[in-house]
């Protein structure tokens, strides 16, 4: 899979301005009496193709044609079968959290543009570290670094905040993410039930003791987890191509200042 995004070693954090661009609406009167509202039709923009608004159930070409463009991006791991499936839908979701738009299964008429004209990341450039994993907690996203670009962007669910009895420690305790720098240190196979609390998850990468990136069937737009950072299922088969022990995961709610690559020298000592 490839992806538009790469992340130069010496490079600044991105913050990309968004093109605007202007479209001009038609409300076309109803052709039934039955319609509640009035159809409404987008004028072609040029250098764009039309721009149909999809959703789930949709099947034909102009589905095929964004589970391309959504794969080319970096939010698509599914098959290209022309039809939009629940795997479309998520990664229709995945694309309105990485525009910070409201989140919906929905591709509008207008997401044309915004998927074409697609902003910069917005995640640290670690010059060091060309393998890792960045996780949004405010965008709820996962990113997937090798050799400094992005091969994927991942939708995820983490800590909700919520306070719940914990089975293990005997008391009322938050779900919460831990925030920080660490690195995958464990992992389990397939799918596994913790004898205590009676939760399973599915292709567990451990990056604490308690905590980390698992496959899960229930992963909402919003954080909802007990702490550890779920991804769909069939996400998390994808993940075992990309993922390793020792391979560094940073957690933040807003993008971390980190220090830029320092500067060659201009000679060498003998």
């Amino acid at each position: 899979m490839s992806s538009s995004f790469h992340l130069g070693a010496g490079s600044r954090a991105l913050h990309l301005g968004v093109a605007f661009v202007v479209a001009f609406v038609i409300l076309l009167p109803a052709t039934s009496a039955s319609a509640a509202e009035p159809a409404i039709t987008i004028e072609p923009v040029y250098g764009f193709n039309p721009l149909i608004a999809l959703h789930q159930g949709d099947t034909g070409s102009a589905v095929t044609r964004l589970q391309e463009a959504l794969r080319d991006k970096g939010f698509y791991r599914g098959e290209i079968n022309g039809e939009f499936d629940t795997a479309t839908e998520k990664a229709v979701i995945t694309l309105h959290k990485f525009l910070e738009v409201t989140r919906t299964g929905s591709f509008d008429a207008l997401d044309w543009i915004r998927l074409a004209l697609l902003p910069g990341p917005r995640i640290p450039i670690r010059w060091d570290e060309p393998d890792r994993v960045e996780i949004d907690t405010t965008r709820q996203l996962l990113f997937v670094i090798r050799d400094h670009r992005i091969v994927g962007i991942l939708p995820t669910s983490t800590g909700s905040g919520a306070t719940y009895y914990s089975v293990r420690n005997g008391r009322d305790v938050r779900a919460t993410t831990p925030h920080g720098d660490f690195q995958l240190n464990w992992r389990q196979y397939g799918w596994n039930c913790d004898s205590v609390t009676g939760w399973c998850v599915y292709n567990y990468w451990g990056f604490t003791k308690f905590y980390g990136i698992h496959g899960y069937g229930n992963v909402p737009a919003y954080p909802a987890s007990h702490g550890c950072t779920r991804v769909h299922t069939w996400d998390s088969d994808w993940l075992d191509d990309y993922l390793f022990i020792g391979m560094p995961v940073h957690i933040w709610r807003e993008l971390p200042q980190v220090p830029p690559q320092p500067p060659k020298p201009l000679y060498q000592s003998l």
